[in-house]
Parts: structure tokens; sequence; C-alpha cells
């Protein structure tokens, strides 16, 4: 899959006007001209899809009542897809102040949808009608999208199965340890590395303790790339172990861990710096994921720290031709070492964001060097306003 086109209208009036994406985009701008919203629109796009797979608990009030279109090609198909979102908010879990309760949002039902492939309109559903393919279909329920509900059909499957190579909450979750595992007997279900890598629901920690014991190659990939970060570093490893009092149950606990110079014991992932748990989340789901997967980051440098950020920024560089990044970044060194080509200029006036490709600005394109291009846009009024 990969999003081509991506244009937003917000209830409150947040507009994003159309922006094309690459495969790799680097958003750019400074604090408040919408890096953060983008991203975040793209994602519950990409959960409505899916039917609020892993997000339905974040969608910001800001959803309810909001219209986008998208464009995306996948298996060589392009797609266009519309929708308008009831602003009525439904809400479940919802307790008195002070009890503690966190409000649970549901996702915004949908009014309207139209799904094209090519020319061909697929779906063009409305309060009053809902037709497929051209013919009077039995309506649903308005909570759930036609690409989640009709995964199945034979025109819309393929559809729904892009969504699913999406990465957007993976990133930013830091189990400490796999809990009760059970041993990977079944091999029938990762026969290949590669085939691993496509299942991004995998938790961390299974997804580590799997690849150590069945490719152990892929898992010296991961330590190379880790300790190519942090030298310190002697070796990654996963450790299988059993609470005290589960001795006889029959799975175990598997942790990601490392062995450092000068310490005796080898270091628990939740012991590890923020720094080091999000690397490590990085390689683990990118370095294999499969091509065409698109990978949400919204400022790349947080908590990764400063030793760590040139091997960050080498390492998706290096994945830029099989995925398709979406990243924010305020962090100089990244946005200096990140080819130009990249830059997407994020701009806002008013409620209106747009964003820009630094080959269109004058500016940008007629600089001799990267550092003079970096220099140039700093103090760009496109970048200032």
């Amino acid at each position: 899959m990969r999003i081509t086109s991506f244009e937003y209208r917000a209830a409150d009036g947040w507009t994003l006007g159309q922006m094309q994406l690459d495969g790799f985009n680097l958003l750019v701008g400074i604090s408040g001209a919408g890096k953060t919203r983008i991203v975040q629109s793209i994602e519950q796009v990409c959960a409505l899809a899916l039917g609020g797979r892993g997000s339905a608990s974040e969608t910001p009030h800001w959803a309810y009542g909001a219209s986008f279109t998208m464009e995306l090609v996948h298996d060589a198909q392009l797609y266009r897809w519309q929708a308008s979102l009831d602003p009525k908010e439904r809400s479940t879990d919802r307790a008195s102040e002070g009890s503690g309760v966190t409000e649970r949002r549901e996702q915004p039902w949908i009014i309207r949808e139209r799904i094209w492939q090519g020319d061909e309109l697929l779906v063009d559903r409305s309060p009053e009608r809902f037709l497929l393919n051209g013919a009077s279909a039995p309506r649903f329920s308005r909570s759930q999208s036609t690409i989640a509900t009709l995964n199945e059909d034979p025109r819309l499957s393929p559809l729904h199965t892009a969504f699913t190579c999406c990465i957007f909450r993976h990133l930013h979750l830091f189990p400490s340890h796999g809990i009760f595992t059970g041993e990977f007997n079944d091999v029938a279900a990762y026969p290949t590395v590669e085939r691993l890598g496509a299942d991004l629901d995998l938790p961390l920690h299974h997804r580590a303790d799997y690849m150590k014991a069945r490719f152990p190659e892929a898992f010296q990939v991961i330590d190379d790339a880790f300790r190519d970060a942090f030298p310190h570093v002697k070796e990654l490893t996963v450790i299988r172990y059993k609470p005290p009092g589960y001795e006889h149950y029959p799975g175990y606990n598997a942790v990601i861990a490392v062995r450092e110079e000068g310490v005796s014991h080898p270091v628990a992932f939740s012991d590890l710096s923020s720094g080091m748990q999000r690397y490590l989340n990085f390689l683990f789901h990118l370095s294999f994921a499969p091509s065409g997967t698109v990978v949400l980051v919204d400022e790349l440098e947080s908590s990764l720290g400063i030793n760590c950020l040139p091997a960050a920024t080498r390492f998706l560089i290096s994945r830029a031709p099989d995925l398709q990044l979406i990243i924010t970044s305020h962090h100089p060194y990244i946005i200096e070492q990140i080819p130009t080509s990249y830059w997407k200029i994020v701009t806002r006036r008013g409620s209106l964001v747009q964003v820009l490709p630094a080959a269109t600005i004058p500016a940008l394109s007629d600089a001799r060097t990267h550092l003079d291009r970096f220099t140039r846009l700093i103090n760009l009024p496109e970048y200032l306003q």
C-alpha cells in the first residue's frame, strides 16, 4: 500500500488541503503548524478502515464530524475513499469526575461514504441508500466502514488488506515482557522471516523470541544495528523464564535483554532507557516489515537521545525504498541528514494547513549544499508562518 494523497477537514474547522505523499515524507515546520495533527488524522482514517483496530480509545474529539479523501495504490490498483463522519460522540466507560475511570470514545459513525477503484464507483453510501457495485444492497451499521464490514467482498478485500499494512501504534508501546507465551511449535505460522515481519500485530517480545529461536540470522541483523547505536552493548538477547509459583505452567515469559560492558547481569527491557526501548521497537517492527507498509511516526527524536539519532536516521533511510514513511521532526540533526527531496514543508494560515514539497520552493531548489538548504529552510517565510 502507498498513500498518494490525503485531505481532511475537522469539525472545528481545521483543514488540511490536499497533500501529495511520496515514499519517504519528512514533515517539517514550526510547532503549531499542524504536523502532529496530520499524522493523527491519517492514523484515524486507517483505524476507521479497519473498524477502529487499536485506536477506538484514542479517538480525538475533532474526529467527530470530520470529512476526508484519501487516495492510495495497492497491487497496482488506484483507490479513492471519501467519507463524512457523524459529529455526535458516542462513548462508553463514561464515569463521574474523580472516579479515576478514563472515558473511552468509540470510532465516529459514518454518514456518507464513497469508494472508487480507478474510475469505477464501488460503494455509494448515504443515510438514504447503499449501492455496492452499482446495485442496491442491504444497509448495515454506520458504526463500521464499508471496508471493515465487507472485508471478504472480492472487490473490497484488497483494500482491507492494504490498510492492515499500517504501523501507527506499535512504535509507541513499551511492554515490559511477553506474558506466558507458549513454545512456538507451529512453524507453519511463520515459515519465513518475511511472514513473521508481515504480522504487524505480533507483540514486541513474542516477535523477538520467535526471531531469535527460528531466524537467528535475522536476529543478528537487529543485534548489529542496535549495537551500532549503543556501542557499550555487547549482545542483544531474549531471556525465557517462569515467575515464582508458575514453574509447572506450560508457558513461559519472554523478555528482551541486553548484555552491557562492565555489567555482570543482563539488563531487562523494562530497565533500559526510553531511547533504547524505542529504538528496539523500531528495529523489530520495521527491519522486516513487508514492502509497502505505511509507517507513521510523530516526533522521531522523542526519547531517542542524541547518541541514537544518527543510527536511527541511517536505519530509516535504508528502509525508505521498501516502506512508506510519514514522519515528523523538529530536530536539526534529523532534518539536516535526511535528503531534501524527502522534505515536506507544513505551513498554516488560520485553520488552513498546506504541505509543500521542498522542490516547489525556489529558495531550497537552488541551494548548493544540503547544509545550505537546511539553513535556508529555517529562515523560510513558509517555515516560519
